[in-house]
């Protein structure tokens, strides 16, 4: 009788965590999934395609630096043309939202930025790859094209209490230039250049790579070859692979 009461409390135990569980699951669904209306307060070309788009601030979404969500055109008929992966080129503690892109010609590139101020754009589906932990590692960032969006915030979050090295292999996207060169200006732990080659960048970081090695984190953005490339220079150089951090751009490709 003990037994059967024993196996009993057992597998009532198993039912209440596992619906625990799930309510965790689903709740954690609900509110990454959760989406929010917001609304265009500008749109700005600096430059050839590359434009940055300002949205107002959503109301019950939080988000870590460097993180992408899915961005939504309510207003495109068809489906496989309104939405998009995009990456938040903003802190969830400044007053708007930033992207940053690049019109490559795509029907969704070209909707997006042709909108007019006060237009809808729904968000939803907040993730991230390039998530920091460790607050004491210097950070080495290595940016191609627009995979400067994904840096930004990070650098702005530890601008002045850590070690920063970033070298943005630009391919003439000067969006955020001026500020990260005003940012670098005022905290002498933060180190920002530009580069014109894949390899003059790997050059700016060689003598970064043989002073930290292992004791850095690497963070990689951009267009897939160029983080490709600069990876396998990492691994060569003897960076181990759990240093290294990536996000690929794939849409630069």
């Amino acid at each position: 009788m003990k037994g059967r009461s024993k196996m009993l409390k057992i597998l009532i135990s198993i039912l209440v965590i596992g619906a625990i569980g799930c309510l965790i699951t689903w709740g954690a669904i609900s509110y990454l999934g959760r989406t929010e209306t917001l609304q265009v307060k500008s749109i700005e070309n600096t430059g050839g395609e590359v434009y940055i788009i300002r949205l107002t601030k959503p109301q019950n979404k939080s988000w870590k630096a460097g993180s992408y969500s899915k961005i939504t055109l309510p207003e495109v008929e068809k489906k496989d043309k309104r939405t998009r992966w995009l990456t938040i080129a903003s802190l969830d503690n400044e007053d708007e939202l930033v992207l940053l892109t690049k019109n490559s010609g795509t029907a969704f590139k070209k909707n997006l930025t042709s909108l007019s101020q006060g237009s809808e754009v729904k968000i939803s589906w907040i993730g991230s790859k390039l998530e920091i932990k460790d607050e004491n590692s210097p950070l080495v960032f290595f940016g191609s094209d627009v995979g400067i969006a994904a840096i930004r915030p990070i650098v702005k979050e530890w601008a002045g209490k850590r070690e920063i090295i970033l070298t943005h292999f630009d391919k003439n996207v000067l969006a955020f230039d001026k500020e990260l060169s005003d940012l670098s200006s005022k905290n002498k732990n933060l180190n920002y250049s530009r580069s014109s080659s894949i390899e003059q960048s790997k050059e700016k970081l060689e003598e970064v790579i043989n002073r930290y090695k292992n004791k850095a984190i690497y963070i990689l953005t951009g267009q897939p070859d160029d983080v490709k490339s600069m990876s396998k220079y990492l691994k060569e150089k003897g960076i181990d692979n759990k240093q290294i951090k990536t996000d690929k751009f794939t849409g630069l490709k």
